[in-house]
C-alpha cells in the first residue's frame, strides 16, 4: 500500500507544509487534508506515493515524531472496503460506534411511528366500518329518515312536500350522467388556459344542455304542480351541489404532458382531439392569450409515446413540433401549490444531478460484457501509458490504452480508457482492481461506453450500397491500416526512382528512361539508381540516429510514437509535412531523408501518435495517399531528452572460450545437434500427465539420440489467464528418421509421471523447427562465404543481359548462371541464379547494395550466400521445391491415424550397386 494516513495533526497546519515535510521521502501524488461540513479540521490526512518503498520509508521515519507540538501517528491505509479497517470513534465519522447507534435508533423509531399509524388507520377503519353497519340497518327506517331530514342543514320550509320531486329530478339526473358517460366530449368554443380543468367547463354545458321535460306537461295535480314549483331551486341547487363534489378533481393527476409547437392561430380543441385519433388525449389546454402552442395530457407513458409519433406531422397544413413536458409540468404545479418535488429533492441531496444520472446508468454491467471497455479516473499526474498497461495487461490481453494528455499544460489529465481483446477479462479487472491503491491514489473503475459509430465518418460500413467502389475500398485499407503489414520501409516507386534521378543529374525522364541511343535498358537504369538512392538513405538514416537493424526483423515489437510514412511523392520537404502531422499534437522530431521519400515521425506523446495515424492513414497527400506504418520499437538510438537507447534485442557478447571448454567437457554436444530435422521425425505423445513438463519427456527419450525439440499443448487457466494448464498431449521431434523408428518401436507404452503413454506418427511441423530454420536461414544470408551469390526472385522477363549489367557494376564478374526451364520448347529460366565475383570485396559491396532494396520490373532481387559447391546449392533448391510441393500430399496423410509399425524396406542395407545408380540418376 503506497497510501498512508496521519493522525493528529496540528489544527493550523496547511497542504503546503505537509506536502514540503513528507516530500522529503519521495513523490507525493496525492495529499487529503479532512474537514467537517461546517470547515472544521479534523487533524489527520492522507498522503500518497508514487511507490510502496516511498511510504513504508516515511511511516518509518514520521511514525511518533513532533510537528510543531503535536506527535502525529503514521500508518497506512486499510484498503477500500477491507475488513482490517479499524473501528471509527469520531462523531463526524459516518460509520462510527456512536452514529451507527444513532442511525439504528432512528430507525428503530421510524418502524415504531409507522406501527402506530398503521394501528391508527386500522382502528379508523374499524370505526368507520361500524358507523356504515348502524347506518345501514336503519336505512330504511322512516323514523330515521325524518331525523336526517330535520337535521339537514341545507333543508327548505317545503322539503318534505318536495319529496316526491326530487326523488324524480334525481332519477332523470342519474340517467343523464349515465348518458354522458357514453358521450365523447364536445369542443368548447373559447379557448382555455386552465391546464386539464379545460374538460370540467365543459361537462357542465353538456348538463345544462340537457333536455329536461316540463312540469305542466307531466300528469300531476294542480296542488303538486304548485308545490314542485316551490321546491324546484332549492332542489336544483342540493343537486348541482352534490354533482360538484361528486367531480374529481383532475388538476391533482399526475399526467403526462406533451407540448406542441407551431400550431395555427385558430386551431380549435376538437382539432386536436381529432388529429390525435385514434388516441383519447385527457387533457387539452389552449391558453387563450399567448397562441403558437399547446399542451396534451395522456393517462398513461404508453399513450403519450404513440403519440409522439405524430411528432413533425400537420395541422391545417402547419408542421407541429413535439416536446415532452412532463417534467416541467409537474415542477410547475409544484411551484403553484407551495411545495417542492421529489425529483428536486433527490437533486439536492445527491448534490449534482449529472452525478446521479451516471449512477442510474451504472446499474448494470451490460455494456462492459459487450464492449470490453474501462473508464478509470483519479490517476496520479506521474503515471505514464506503460505502468498502466502492466497493469491491466495482469487480467488478459489490451488492444488499447487511452490516456488523454492537456495541451496546454502536456500532463495527463488523470483519466482515461482502456479495452480488452476479450470482455470477460474487462469486468475481472474492473472488479479486482477498482478501489485499490496505484501510485498513491485509489484508483476508480466504470464501465466504458461503446464507441459511438454513427458520427464517424471513417467507421462507416464498407458494405454500404450507397458508397461506390473507390470509396468502399478506401474504407477497407482504412480499417486494415493498423494491422503491422510490415512493408519494405526503403522501398522507392519507379516514378520516384526517375524523378529524384532527372532532379540529381538535371536532365528530364524522358532521357533517363530512352534506350535509343544505346547502353542499359530502363529497367537496369532503374534498378541500380534505386541502388545508389538507398545506399544514400542509408548513410544519412545512420547519421541521423537511426538503427538499421531495427527494420531486418520479422515480426517485431512496434513503436507507439514512430511512424513511418512511405511512398511519399519524390521531393517531399519536411516544411510541407510538419503542418499535416502537427495538427494532432508537437512532435518531437522528423527525419527526411534528401530523396524525400520516407519519412520517420516521432510524437511526444503515443494518444497523439495514434490519433494522427488514425486520421492520416491513406489519406490525400499532394497527389498520392499516404502510406502509414508503425515503426519497429527502438528505432533511434537517442531518445527526445537525449538517453541513449540499449536495444533489448543487443547481441550478448561472446562467452570467453575457457568457460565455453569447461562447459564442453561437462555437456558433451551432439554431432548433429546443429543439423535441420529429418522429414517424418515427429511423434505425438497422447496420455501424457497433466504435471508433466518439458524436461521429463526430454530425459524420458534422450538415451535414444538426438532430439531436436519437445512441445506439450497448454492452454491458459480460466482463473488466471497469465498461467497456462497442460492439455495431456504433446510432441517429441527427433534429429534423425531412424531415431524416431526406433522410439515407435521400442517406447510405446511406457510410463512417464505414472501414466502410459502411447505414441503415433505426426506429419506436423513444430514452431521451434520453423524458428530455427528461418533463423538458420537469416544467419546463412548475412554471413559471407565465399564470392558466389545466389540470386532469386528473378523476374521471368528478365534477360541475362539485364542481371549481368546489375552486378557488374560493383566489380568484374567470374561468371552468371541462370538455370533454365527443362520442358521442351521453353527457353525461359527458373527464376534464380548465381553471380561469381572475382574478388570477396567486390562481392561483399554488391551484397550490401543490391540486397538491401533493389527492384527490376517491380520485383525486388533476394540475395543469399551460396554454399562453395554450386552442385549442393542446386540440390538445396531442389530440396526446398519438393517440400514445397508435398505440402498438400503431408497435410492430407496427417489426417490418416497410422499405428507404429516395422518399416522393412528402411533396415535393409542397399547394395553398392544401387548407391551408383542413384549417383548416376543424380549426375543426369
Amino acid at each position: 500500500m503506497s497510501r498512508i494516513i496521519v493522525k493528529h495533526l496540528p489544527k493550523h497546519i496547511t497542504e503546503e507544509k505537509l506536502r514540503n515535510i513528507f516530500g522529503t521521502k519521495g513523490v507525493i501524488t496525492d495529499l487529503q487534508l479532512k474537514y467537517t461540513v461546517d470547515g472544521k479540521f479534523r487533524q489527520f490526512g492522507f498522503i500518497g506515493y508514487s511507490s510502496e518503498e516511498e511510504a513504508q520509508a516515511a511511516i518509518k521515519h514520521f511514525h511518533n515524531t513532533c510537528i510543531q507540538t503535536s506527535r502525529v501517528h503514521v500508518e497506512s491505509c486499510a484498503a477500500l472496503g477491507s475488513e482490517e479497517k479499524p473501528q471509527s470513534w469520531s462523531k463526524y465519522a459516518k460509520d462510527s460506534k456512536k452514529n451507527l447507534d444513532i442511525a439504528k435508533a432512528e430507525k428503530e423509531k421510524e418502524i415504531a411511528a409507522d406501527k402506530l399509524k398503521a394501528k391508527e388507520k386500522k382502528a379508523k377503519e374499524k370505526k368507520r366500518n361500524k358507523v356504515d353497519e348502524i347506518l345501514g340497518e336503519h336505512k330504511d327506517d322512516p323514523a330515521f329518515q325524518e331525523f336526517m331530514q330535520a337535521h339537514d342543514k341545507t333543508r327548505s320550509l317545503w322539503a318534505n312536500d318536495a319529496g316526491l320531486a326530487e326523488k324524480r329530478d334525481d332519477d332523470d339526473q342519474d340517467g343523464d350522467e349515465e348518458e354522458n358517460e357514453d358521450v365523447d366530449p364536445k369542443p368548447s368554443i373559447g379557448r382555455d388556459d386552465s391546464g386539464v380543468d379545460a374538460d370540467a367547463g365543459e361537462d357542465e354545458e353538456e348538463e345544462d344542455e340537457q333536455p329536461v321535460e316540463k312540469l305542466a306537461e307531466k300528469p300531476i295535480s294542480d296542488l303538486e304542480y304548485m308545490k314542485s314549483l316551490m321546491a324546484t331551486p332549492s332542489a336544483s341547487k342540493t343537486s348541482t351541489a352534490a354533482t360538484k363534489k361528486a367531480k374529481p378533481d383532475k388538476s391533482n393527476l399526475e399526467l403526462f404532458t406533451i407540448k406542441i409547437h407551431n400550431v395555427p392561430y385558430n386551431t380549435k380543441r376538437q382539432e386536436v382531439l381529432k388529429f390525435f385519433k385514434p388516441l383519447k388525449p385527457y387533457s387539452v389546454r389552449l391558453p387563450g392569450k399567448v397562441h403558437g402552442f399547446c399542451y396534451v395530457g395522456f393517462k398513461t407513458e404508453k399513450d403519450m409515446a404513440k403519440a409522439m409519433l405524430k411528432n413533425k406531422s400537420f395541422i391545417k397544413g402547419k408542421q407541429v413540433f413535439f416536446s415532452d413536458f412532463t417534467e416541467k409540468n409537474k415542477v410547475t404545479k409544484a411551484n403553484k401549490e407551495g411545495r417542492t418535488t421529489t425529483t428536486s429533492k433527490s437533486d439536492a441531496d445527491t448534490g449534482k444531478a449529472k452525478w446521479k444520472q451516471q449512477q442510474d446508468s451504472l446499474q448494470t454491467e451490460d455494456n462492459i460484457s459487450e464492449s470490453g471497455r474501462i473508464f478509470f479516473r483519479n490517476l496520479a499526474y506521474t503515471i505514464t501509458e506503460t505502468d498502466l498497461q502492466k497493469l491491466f495487461e495482469q487480467y488478459g490481453p489490451v488492444v488499447e490504452v487511452n490516456l488523454p494528455v492537456d495541451k496546454i499544460t502536456r500532463k495527463i489529465k488523470g483519466f482515461g480508457t482502456v479495452t480488452y481483446m476479450l470482455p470477460e477479462h474487462a469486468l475481472k479487472a474492473l472488479n479486482s482492481l477498482d478501489g485499490t491503491d496505484f501510485h498513491g491514489r485509489l484508483l476508480h473503475l466504470l464501465p466504458g461506453k461503446e464507441l459511438d459509430k454513427d458520427g464517424d465518418k471513417d467507421d462507416m460500413d464498407e458494405n454500404d450500397a450507397s458508397l461506390s467502389f473507390k470509396q468502399k475500398k478506401a474504407l477497407k485499407l482504412k480499417k486494415s491500416a493498423q494491422k503491422p503489414i510490415g512493408w519494405n520501409t526503403l522501398f522507392l516507386g519507379a516514378n520516384a526512382v526517375a524523378d529524384i534521378l532527372a532532379k540529381q543529374f538535371k536532365t528530364s525522364k524522358e532521357h533517363i528512361l530512352d534506350t535509343s541511343q544505346g547502353g542499359s535498358s530502363a529497367a537496369v537504369r532503374l534498378a541500380l539508381g534505386e541502388t545508389q538512392i538507398v545506399t544514400e538513405m542509408k548513410q544519412f538514416l545512420e547519421q541521423e540516429g537511426v538503427r538499421l537493424s531495427a527494420f531486418d526483423g520479422v515480426n517485431q515489437k512496434r513503436s507507439k510514437t514512430v511512424i513511418v510514412a512511405k511512398n511519399l511523392p519524390a521531393g517531399t520537404e519536411v516544411s510541407e509535412l510538419t503542418p499535416v502531422f502537427s495538427r494532432f499534437g508537437p512532435i518531437g522530431r522528423i527525419v527526411l531523408p534528401p530523396s524525400g521519400v520516407t519519412a520517420l515521425i516521432e510524437y511526444c506523446d503515443a494518444s497523439e501518435a495514434r490519433q494522427a495515424f488514425k486520421k492520416l492513414a491513406y489519406s490525400k497527400f499532394k497527389d498520392a495517399p499516404l502510406f502509414l506504418e508503425w515503426a519497429p520499437d527502438e528505432t533511434f538510438t537517442v531518445s527526445l531528452n537525449g538517453e541513449a537507447i540499449i536495444p533489448k534485442s543487443e547481441p550478448k557478447s561472446e562467452p570467453e572460450p575457457e568457460p565455453a571448454k569447461e562447459k564442453a567437457k561437462t555437456e558433451p554436444v551432439a554431432e548433429d545437434a546443429n543439423d535441420e530435422p529429418e522429414p517424418e521425425t515427429t511423434i505425438f505423445l497422447r496420455n501424457l500427465n497433466f504435471k508433466t513438463v518439458q524436461e521429463t519427456v526430454l530425459e524420458h527419450f534422450r538415451h535414444l539420440g538426438t532430439i531436436h525439440t519437445v512441445e506439450i499443448a497448454k492452454r491458459p487457466d480460466p482463473q488466471n489467464p497469465r498461467q497456462f494448464t497442460s492439455l495431456g498431449y504433446g510432441f517429441i521431434q527427433f534429429k534423425k528418421h531412424s531415431v524416431a523408428e526406433n522410439a515407435l518401436k521400442n517406447m510405446q507404452m511406457t510410463t512417464i509421471d505414472g501414466n502410459s503413454v502411447e505414441l503415433k506418427r505426426s506429419d506436423r511441423v513444430l514452431k521451434t523447427q520453423e524458428q530455427e530454420s528461418s533463423r538458420r536461414r537469416q544467419g546463412s544470408q548475412k554471413k559471407q562465404t565465399g564470392t558466389k551469390i545466389l540470386v532469386r526472385n528473378i523476374p521471368f522477363q528478365a534477360q541475362y543481359r539485364e542481371v549481368r549489367d546489375i552486378f557488374k557494376a560493383f566489380g568484374e564478374l567470374t561468371s552468371l548462371r541462370i538455370p533454365k526451364k527443362m520442358a521442351p520448347g521453353e527457353d525461359a529460366h527458373r527464376g534464380f541464379g548465381f553471380v561469381d565475383y572475382v574478388t570477396k570485396a567486390d562481392a561483399k559491396r554488391a551484397f550490401d547494395a543490391l540486397g538491401a532494396s533493389t527492384h527490376l520490373y517491380g520485383r525486388r532481387l533476394v540475395l543469399e550466400w551460396a554454399t562453395h559447391e554450386e552442385h549442393d546449392d542446386v540440390e538445396e533448391l531442389r530440396k526446398r521445391t519438393a517440400i514445397k510441393f508435398d505440402a498438400n500430399q503431408m497435410a492430407t496423410n496427417a489426417k490418416r491415424s497410422r499405428r507404429a509399425f516395422f518399416d522393412v524396406d528402411s533396415n535393409i542395407p542397399q547394395s553398392a550397386n544401387n548407391d551408383d545408380d542413384d549417383d548416376n540418376d543424380g549426375d543426369m
